[in-house]
């Protein structure tokens, strides 16, 4: 891993208005890559240009695998951010061609395939990047971002400069632009609990949109194109066990893909059917172990927290590997809050963020790369919201009829206080408050901050073009699923998972978006997918594995027991910070609303633990970065 920056100085101003930008913004990300730091600086048309990098390393340890990395020639030049799982293959090819090597990494494989096919490279690339490529001949750089977001790429320009950096607090810090708030991305979070690319909380700078890459000429207007080709989904012929024996054979493939590295590799554990999964295909196909690591909540957490780390435990010991438990306590907010606020890039309102970043610390202790599941609820269809989106397709004429019985029923379910059917009551009363007679209403209802969201409008956009040729259920249902996967997962999932592990110099992979799987299952039909409860064929595959225990338990999402923890008394008193009436979040949202949750919940006579973390992370964010 990697931070990679770039800032193109038009009229050759930087060295006199902002001497320092380059080394501000190597500073900002010094823990995405704290094992070497390098910056080059070429010729730029009536300007210059510059390039820096902090380097983690995991493939190639050797200084000749250091960026920015040059071409023999001195051409050609790229700073990357990632890891590319097919290499191997594109290396010997490239050998094939008469191309000479003078490291092992994937980075200088990279460079020599973009030299010699551009941007029809990228579509040839199995794994998560973020780059910067430069031919200093023809004075064009190329900037690009993996398919599904994992790797960030930020850029920003104005009459002087052109910058991009794995960071957007690096492109402000480096004083180039003007720092300003954007409010469009506050709009996104209140009601979504993210910004959603292209934009971000700062004005004028902009995130490049997974699968997209920009050339950039001149001095012409940034724009960005897709390079991933648009997967259509079909009519499903096969049977489930060629389904289930072909995606068996392309996740056996990406996990042997991601288990490449020269620095030790571990698993986060949950216990659930992802991981798990993950951790039997390991051992079954015959490669070293690697060390696994869960959280822990103590008992009287349970009903605010998660019970994963007893199916953890199961799970290591019938697959042997050496377990690691980190007991999560809430007195942890408290001590290490000024450090995970910090660490936060751009705003997420997911309280995994910070359980992934005590988690992070833990396995940065034995291993330099941490193996995750992320991908694949939203591939196989595992989010509580799409089964129960594919009810209401299927029964949609039902639902209308009963929506108002529903929606009053819900609210009368106890959910404030802990006791054994919370949960599902807390499913039931989104669902009831979610139902609505126009679906793109209702999905868009179930991934929303209902009492956060107010009556904004916002931008997400789901209104999808149904072909009149395709069932209700399957067009609206593919629909949905494509959209966690181009919003969701890269805007709240991923942005958590790179965001959090890179504060520990941490490289963390995803084996379900590896390219061949993920392409294979985007072609099968939504319904198909689902026709069998949720993630079916997963839960199927692990259960050939002898997992049958991990699939017939209840899934429970990757989040802390903030619920609980906000109404113990060091913790609630981080709330105190939301009581001052003269800050910048109340310009955008309700301060009486905002007490009004605080009281209710501290009084446990509801439960708003999720929105007053959102509200307390933006509220933090927004103190740190714009005083």
């Amino acid at each position: 891993m990697c931070g990679i920056h770039l800032i193109i100085d038009k009229k050759q101003r930087l060295e006199r208005e902002q001497p320092n930008a380059l080394k501000e913004m190597l500073n900002a990300t010094e823990q995405r890559g704290p094992d070497a730091r390098s910056s080059f600086s070429f010729s730029w048309r009536k300007g210059m240009l510059h390039l820096g990098s902090n380097r983690l390393k995991i493939i190639d340890p050797d200084a000749r695998a250091n960026q920015p990395m040059q071409s023999s020639d001195k051409r050609y030049v790229l700073s990357f951010n990632g890891a590319i799982y097919n290499y191997f293959d594109l290396r010997n090819e490239l050998l094939a061609q008469g191309v000479q090597f003078s490291t092992q990494s994937d980075t200088e494989v990279l460079l020599h395939l973009l030299i010699r096919y551009g941007v029809q490279a990228l579509n040839r690339l199995n794994g998560m990047f973020a780059l910067v490529f430069y031919d200093s001949h023809e004075q064009k750089v190329l900037l690009a971002r993996d398919r599904f977001g994992m790797k960030p790429l930020y850029y920003a320009q104005n009459d002087n400069y052109i910058l991009a950096s794995s960071s957007a607090r690096a492109i402000a810090d480096s004083e180039c632009i003007s720092k300003k708030l954007n409010e469009m991305a506050l709009q996104q979070y209140l009601s979504f609990g993210y910004a959603n690319a292209p934009i971000t909380f700062f004005q004028g700078i902009y995130q490049l949109k997974a699968g997209h890459y920009m050339l950039i000429e001149g001095v012409t207007e940034l724009q960005s194109q897709a390079f991933t080709p648009v997967l259509k989904r079909g009519e499903n012929n096969t049977t489930p066990k060629e389904v289930l024996s072909q995606t068996e054979e392309l996740l056996s493939n990406a996990v042997l893909n991601h288990l490449q590295a020269d620095v030790p590799i571990a698993l986060m554990l949950s216990g659930g059917v992802d991981s798990t999964l993950l951790l039997s295909l390991i051992k079954s196909l015959g490669a070293h172990p690697v060390p696994t690591f869960s959280v822990i909540n103590t008992k009287q957490e349970a009903s605010f927290g998660t019970e994963d780390y007893i199916y953890a435990r199961q799970a290591a010991a019938k697959y042997g590997t050496q377990h690691y438990e980190l007991q999560l306590e809430s007195p942890m907010l408290n001590d290490h809050h000024e450090a995970f606020l910090a660490s936060i890039d751009q705003p997420v309102g997911d309280s995994a963020a910070f359980m992934t970043y005590l988690i992070s610390a833990e396995i940065k202790k034995v291993a330099g790369v941490a193996l995750s599941g992320a991908g694949a609820d939203e591939l196989f269809g595992g989010y509580n919201r799409h089964q129960a989106f594919a009810q209401y397709l299927q029964n949609y004429q039902a639902f209308k009829r009963f929506h108002p019985l529903l929606k009053s029923g819900a609210g009368l379910l106890p959910t404030a206080f802990a006791h054994p059917f919370r949960k599902q009551f807390r499913l039931l009363k989104k669902l009831g408050n979610s139902l609505h007679a126009d679906p793109a209403r209702t999905f868009i209802n179930f991934i929303s901050q209902e009492r956060l969201a107010g009556n904004r409008e916002t931008d997400h956009n789901f209104a999808p073009a149904i072909n009149v040729e395709q069932a209700f259920d399957e067009g609206w249902l593919g629909a949905a699923l494509e959209h966690d996967l181009q919003h969701y997962l890269a805007s709240d999932v991923l942005s958590v998972s790179d965001q959090m592990s890179m504060a520990q110099s941490l490289e963390m992979r995803m084996p379900f978006l590896d390219v061949p799987l993920s392409n294979y299952v985007r072609s099968l039909p939504a319904t198909y997918r689902m026709q069998q409860g949720k993630k079916w064929i997963l839960k199927s595959l692990l259960n050939q594995e002898g997992g049958k225990v991990f699939t017939q338990r209840k899934k429970e999402g990757f989040g802390l027991p903030i619920s609980y923890w906000f109404r113990e008394e060091k913790q609630a008193r981080l709330l105190d910070s939301l009581l001052p009436h003269k800050q910048l979040i109340y310009e955008y949202i309700d301060y009486n609303l905002v007490q009004s949750l605080r009281q209710a919940h501290l009084s446990s006579k509801k439960d708003y633990g999720s929105e007053l973390w959102n509200i307390w992370i933006l509220a933090s964010w927004l103190k740190l970065n714009f005083p």
